[in-house]
Parts: structure tokens; sequence; C-alpha cells
């Protein structure tokens, strides 16, 4: 017989006139099946899950403080290692009076020195400006001519270059003297082609 079966008896007495009978029945029930685990069953499992997780806990707890340790002491053993070393002599035997050799340990790196460039000086900012003002006094004044349209220049450290073409020579010397005559040029470098 199953744990889940379940058998039941009944007698039945049934008494009548000149007669008596009895009547036994029985029935037999099978309950569904309960399930596997039992109570007892869970709660193993769930303190070997505890236990499982407390040790994974200890493990990696573990590690990173070993790891934290391992740190500590290469940058222990670095630290000593950057600190200046005292020179180590050695000396070997020599015949007669030589001087023992010494080898000195390489120093420690240090580092490389901060050059710290000075701002350029105020007349070089100055002559930049003086330039544009220049730039724009000789392009105004050879714009008005009429035939200097084609005739561009350019200034750099007040000295003017000229390019383009023009119509005849006396046309070339005048674009000339217009930008010498600038206040604070320097030279002019007449580039102008004369054009036929």
């Amino acid at each position: 017989m199953e744990p889940n079966e379940k058998t039941e008896q009944r007698r039945v007495v049934v008494h009548g006139p000149g007669q008596r009978s009895e009547v036994v029945t029985e029935r037999t029930q099978t309950a569904p099946r309960e399930s596997g685990l039992s109570t007892g069953t869970i709660a193993i499992i769930a303190i070997l899950a505890v236990m499982a997780v407390g040790i994974i806990f200890y493990l990696v707890s573990n590690r990173n403080a070993n790891e934290s340790a391992n740190r500590n002491a290469n940058i222990d053993v670095a630290s000593q290692a950057n600190r200046e070393q005292p020179p180590v002599i050695i000396q070997q035997p020599a015949p007669a009076q030589q001087a023992p050799v010494i080898i000195q340990q390489p120093a420690p790196a240090q580092q490389a020195p901060v050059i710290i460039q000075q701002p350029a000086q105020t007349s070089q900012r100055d002559s930049a400006s003086d330039d544009a003002n220049m730039q724009e006094v000789a392009t105004k004044r050879l714009s008005e001519e009429l035939d200097m349209t084609a005739v561009s220049v350019t200034i750099s450290e007040a000295r003017a270059v000229l390019t383009g073409t023009v119509n005849s020579e006396a046309t070339k010397t005048r674009a000339e003297r217009l930008v010498k005559a600038v206040r604070g040029m320097k030279s002019v470098d007449n580039k102008i082609v004369v054009s036929g």
C-alpha cells in the first residue's frame, strides 16, 4: 500500500423481520501526490545557499585584501628603489699602487626643469597693429587712384610688397611713392608688372 492511499471499511448491519444481514464495504482512495520537497529539505537547501553566499563573500573580500596588500608592497618597493643609493666601492686586487675603482649607482631620475617664456614684448604686438594700420592706409591711397585698381599691397614688419599690373612705368613709380609716404613704412618692394 502506498502512503497516499487510504482504505476505508464500512459495516452495515441490516435488521429486518426474520432476518439479519451484515454488509461490509471497503473503499480505497488515492490522494493526490504531495510534492517531493518536505519542509526539512527546504530548510537544508536554504542553509546551504546561505553558506555558499558566505563563502563567496569571504573569497572575494580576501582577494581584494590580497590585491591591496600587493599594490602597497609594490609602491613601497618602487619608492625604496627611487631613494638615492650610496656609491658602492669595489676594491680589486691590483699591482702596486693602483687607485681603487669606484662604481657609482645611477642618480635617481629628476624632473626636467620648467621653462617659462616671457610674454612677447608689447612692441611686437604694437608692430602687428601698426602693420594693420599701415596696410589700411596704403590700400586706401592706392584705391583712390583710378589707374591702380589692379595693384595690391601686403605689409609685414613695416615692409611693403606691391604686386599687380599697371599701364605705365610712371604709374608703377607713383604707386611706390604713395606707399612709401605712409607713416612708419621702412621699405617698399615694388613687384608691379607694367603691361603694354
